[in-house]
């Protein structure tokens, strides 16, 4: 049997991220091969080139002149959300499917035009957000979906880390909800298999925190089926700090899991006849994180398919971003389905 080639690809931006990324393209050359990495800044590309055995002939100053140099299958977006717009425009202009780190733009206006063009393309578009493609979401997931908790009422989690401390994470208005929180949205939207209907936020900044815009938050969403999940978090946390993926807790009629970065438990305490608490072990995957990002995007372009976290489905995450924005703005309850148009 005959194996597919490599998806050849061009990764836009070498800050931090971008650098994971292309780690992650190198060693999963059985899917991906990288023709091309941009980086307008020229020394970001002198230290990608020391740091990770790039080439001369690997390293454009723009996308435009990449994709004029070389042949490519898709776009690899790891640019400031900023930027996501014109990024987006020229990669499907081009009829190359684009996978992009989140948030799929800014604000909510150049989200949906970003979910628009995409549309209008066809092509595939995938957001990473790969805290859903973890085995912790992925084990909570089968369980609650195999009934484990009965029905589901209460969720809550938390976030507490000395968060964003550089590039554009300090400038930003409301940088830890669009983009640290969007993970956490999107992963209770996996989690739960159900939709947000209505949020309401509070934000604020402490005032040792090095942030322009707020990074502490309470924000309280009502999913479907009457279940309310509560997320707060402080990105300028000088204390115990909570896993990336935060802290975990989900009442059901037939109990609680919990997770606090270690270990996944399942427990009840009433009736005293069915009390029980006991670990549930993390399902194993065949790949995990970005790596399980990239498998998803390379298989949807193969086989001509919508990724999981497309443009369109990645818009309800986002309308939770930016609904718990406007919510904070004008302190009270904002309904989804206002910005999403449904």
């Amino acid at each position: 049997m005959m194996t597919e080639r490599a998806l050849r690809c061009v990764l836009v931006g070498l800050g931090g991220r971008g650098r994971h990324w292309v780690r992650v393209c190198q060693e999963m050359a059985e899917f991906v091969a990288l023709v091309a990495c941009v980086e307008p800044v020229a020394e970001r590309r002198e230290q990608a080139k020391a740091q990770l055995s790039l080439r001369d002939e690997q390293l454009f100053p723009s996308l435009k002149t990449a994709l004029s140099e070389v042949d490519a299958d898709f776009v690899l977006d790891v640019t400031p959300p900023m930027v996501r717009e014109q990024i987006a425009a020229l990669a499907l202009e081009r009829r190359l499917p684009v996978l992009a780190e989140k948030a799929m733009g800014a604000d909510w206006a150049m989200a949906r035009r970003i979910a628009t063009m995409v549309a209008q393309s066809r092509l595939p578009y995938m957001v990473a957000q790969n805290y859903r493609f973890g085995a912790l979401p992925r084990t909570m997931r089968r369980w609650l979906a195999d009934g484990l908790l009965g029905a589901l009422n209460t969720v809550v989690v938390g976030f507490y880390r000395p968060w964003g401390r550089g590039a554009h994470y300090v400038t930003m208005d409301y940088a830890l909800l669009i983009e640290m929180a969007v993970h956490h949205f999107d992963t209770l939207r996996f989690i739960l298999n159900a939709e947000p209907k209505r949020v309401w936020a509070h934000t604020w900044n402490a005032p040792w925190g090095w942030h322009k815009g707020d990074v502490g938050h309470t924000a309280v969403f009502e999913f479907e089926g009457e279940i309310f999940a509560t997320h707060h978090a402080l990105g300028c946390s000088v204390g115990k700090m909570t896993d990336w993926q935060g802290e975990w807790r989900i009442e059901g009629e037939k109990g609680s899991l919990t997770w606090d970065g270690k270990q996944l438990l399942y427990a009840r305490s009433f009736p005293d006849d069915q009390a029980t608490a006991r670990e549930i072990p993390l399902d194993a995957l065949p790949y995990t994180d970005t790596k399980a990002v990239l498998v998803e995007f390379v298989s949807a372009v193969r086989e001509g398919r919508e990724p999981e976290c497309s443009a369109r489905d990645n818009l309800r995450t986002l309308a939770m971003v930016f609904g718990a924005i406007e919510s904070a703005r004008r302190q009270q309850w904002v309904e989804l389905a206002e910005l999403l148009g449904d």
